[in-house]
């Protein structure tokens, strides 16, 4: 070891290395196993030493599906995931999946090339941009390596950036110079420790003050988000909503973290399951465990019936700082890690300590299953496949323990709705960028993740052309995913929003062709299923499951059917609200204006 506490590498110092295999060497020296790239040559230094340190590439067929493939690996398995691409337009491609991990704090290293140092300024191939410059604003961290030996430590650094406090994406630009560049051996440190951190636990206070308000309260509520995620503490949730009492909800990224079945399991934070739970009554006192406030949680965003609402008192419990109140004051701020607080509420409570909630807590949970009434009806309208009763059914034939990947407007939501994930990451589905496209590379990440899991992509006809291509990697790659396409030949929800706030004669850009997918995949090597009804979609999905191999089901579905629409009529226009305009996504617009010209027209 060196003064510094770093270990000199053992080789011969008259042994020169270059920037590739310094490189790799920490990245085996951090554990990691795979890596999601598409080749560019100004990392080619880099693959050829993962040939000797075995370390498994996954090369995709495009630099964006390769960022979402090492996020629902970091996902999966609670740890950071490692993408690399090209520069220039390699390095732009992936932008928008270095985003979506930004919004949704997943950790991963993005490991970049870039034109020669040399050549700054000389619009070199592929260069001529400012990539770190780019990457801030969407990035915890962003370095450009200017030194061959410095490699190894800044590849360190850039680990313990994606997982230090709240996760998130980090860019490491390494010049093509500088990864050829050989160095020798005595002149370079490896790093020591890299990933190993002890998280924040809570202090004994904020432990009994969090106690004393949950006592307190009438009808209580666990929230978890992403955070749990990577505390790995299932077990300590559920073990603790056993002894307390307490309903648990989940955001998307936390869904599985209790299971669907589970009687203290209360719903998913979605606009129509908090509407429906706000209708018994909204909690009084929450405790938030690895959430962030933001788009479900927030009172006055999406309209009526927040969970929690402006009464409600809030225990936030996370690793952030800066997550403190944001967007809303809480009533005590925990800064912690998610697990390490179950932990000390656990030791700090017996199970006979606590007030009865039985009925709260039942009341709760009854809702989650209040869609298969509600939807009873609309699904007997149709002169097609309603996609409730395709998904329904696609839900109920899957095999046992299924990671469920959904992906598309209206077809996430219809998946996000009925599924019933009974472990932590069986359901991945859209973040707050909302990007379409991630089904198909999200599934690749959660296979390579649990090579012994059945996996499915549940996608939409819009969002699967986004990175259809991706039936190569997954062929090339033996990846037995199942890829089932709803296919109602629009861009669902943009048709819905368009007749409901225009009328029908006012849809533009938003149809798709008939279009066979199964025989796109079949192309690719798939095994390839269509189907039309209802009862061929169970034997659809045995065979492409039984088959062992990469497959594709395409199954039409009927564009009448609206996500939302319960009573099975077709969309009309549905008239601005005086003094409001209506907008898809979002709340409507509050415009004053509308009452003074709607006045003025009737006195003229």
């Amino acid at each position: 070891m060196t003064s510094n506490g770093l270990a000199k590498s053992s080789l011969a110092k008259s042994s020169l290395v270059n920037g590739g295999e310094l490189c790799v060497r920490t990245l085996k020296q951090a554990g990691v196993g795979h890596a999601f790239v598409l080749h560019g040559g100004h990392l080619d230094p880099i693959f050829q030493a993962c040939l000797d340190h075995d370390i498994h590439l996954i090369d995709m067929r495009h630099e964006a599906a390769a960022g979402h493939a090492a996020d629902a690996y970091a996902r999966q398995t609670g740890q950071c995931a490692v993408a690399m691409v090209t520069a220039g337009p390699g390095y732009t491609n992936a932008i928008t999946a270095i985003t979506q991990a930004y919004l949704d704090c997943t950790p991963i290293l993005f490991i970049i090339g870039a034109a020669p140092l040399r050549d700054a300024e000389r619009l070199p191939l592929q260069g001529g941009i400012d990539q770190i410059a780019m990457a801030r604003p969407v990035t915890k961290w962003a370095c450009q390596v200017t030194r061959t030996e410095l490699i190894p430590n800044l590849v360190a650094q850039a680990m313990r950036e994606t997982t230090n406090g709240q996760p998130g994406p980090v860019v490491l630009e390494i010049p093509i110079d500088v990864l050829f560049d050989r160095v020798p051996e005595d002149k370079v440190s490896m790093p020591g420790d890299i990933t190993t951190f002890r998280p924040p636990a809570p202090s004994a206070d904020t432990v009994e003050q969090a106690i004393e308000l949950l006592c307190a309260a009438e009808r209580p509520a666990i929230i978890c988000g992403g955070g749990m995620l990577y505390a790995r503490a299932a077990d300590k949730l559920l073990a603790f909503a056993q002894k307390s009492g307490i309903p648990v909800y989940t955001n998307n990224k936390a869904r599985g973290v209790i299971a669907h079945d589970d009687p203290h399991y209360a719903g998913a934070l979605t606009n129509i399951m908090v509407s429906q739970a706000a209708n018994l009554g909204s909690p009084d006192v929450v405790l938030t465990l690895g959430l962030r406030f933001g788009m479900f949680t927030e009172p006055g965003m999406l309209g009526p019936g927040r969970i929690p609402n402006d009464e409600c008192k809030i225990i936030q419990v996370d690793v952030s700082r800066s997550e403190m109140g944001r967007i809303r004051p809480v009533d005590l701020a925990v800064v912690a890690d998610a697990g390490e607080m179950l932990d000390a509420l656990l030791a700090a409570t017996s199970s006979s300590g606590w007030p009865d909630w039985k009925a709260w807590t039942a009341s709760q949970h009854n809702l989650t299953n209040w869609h298969v009434e509600a939807y009873r009806e609309a699904t007997g309208k149709t002169s097609l496949l309603h996609p409730y009763a395709a998904v329904a059914e696609i839900i109920k034939a899957l095999p046992s323990g299924t990671i469920i990947c959904a992906d598309g407007g209206e077809a996430s939501g219809w998946v996000e709705m009925l599924a019933q994930p009974s472990s932590t990451g069986q359901l991945m589905s859209h973040g707050y960028l909302g990007c379409l496209g991630i089904g198909m590379p999200f599934a690749i990440g959660a296979q390579l993740a649990n090579p012994e899991q059945p996996v499915v992509v549940i996608v939409g006809d819009g969002s699967v052309g986004f990175h259809i291509q991706e039936f190569d990697t997954m062929v090339r790659h033996n990846l037995p995913i199942v890829t089932i396409v709803l296919n109602n030949k629009a861009w669902g929800m943009c048709v819905h929003g368009q007749q409901s706030m225009f009328g029908d004669n006012r849809l533009v850009v938003t149809t798709l062709g008939n279009a066979h997918y199964e025989q796109v995949a079949a192309g690719f090597g798939c095994h390839d299923e269509y189907v039309e009804r209802e009862e061929e979609i169970a034997g659809a999905i045995k065979r492409a499951f039984a088959h062992g191999q990469t497959a594709c089901i395409n199954i039409i579905t009927d564009l009448e059917a609206a996500l939302g629409d319960t009573r099975g009529e077709k969309i009309t226009r549905v008239e601005d609200r005086e003094g409001e305009i209506s907008m898809p996504y979002y709340d409507n617009l509050k415009n004053d204006n509308l009452k003074k010209d709607k006045t003025e027209k009737v006195e003229s």
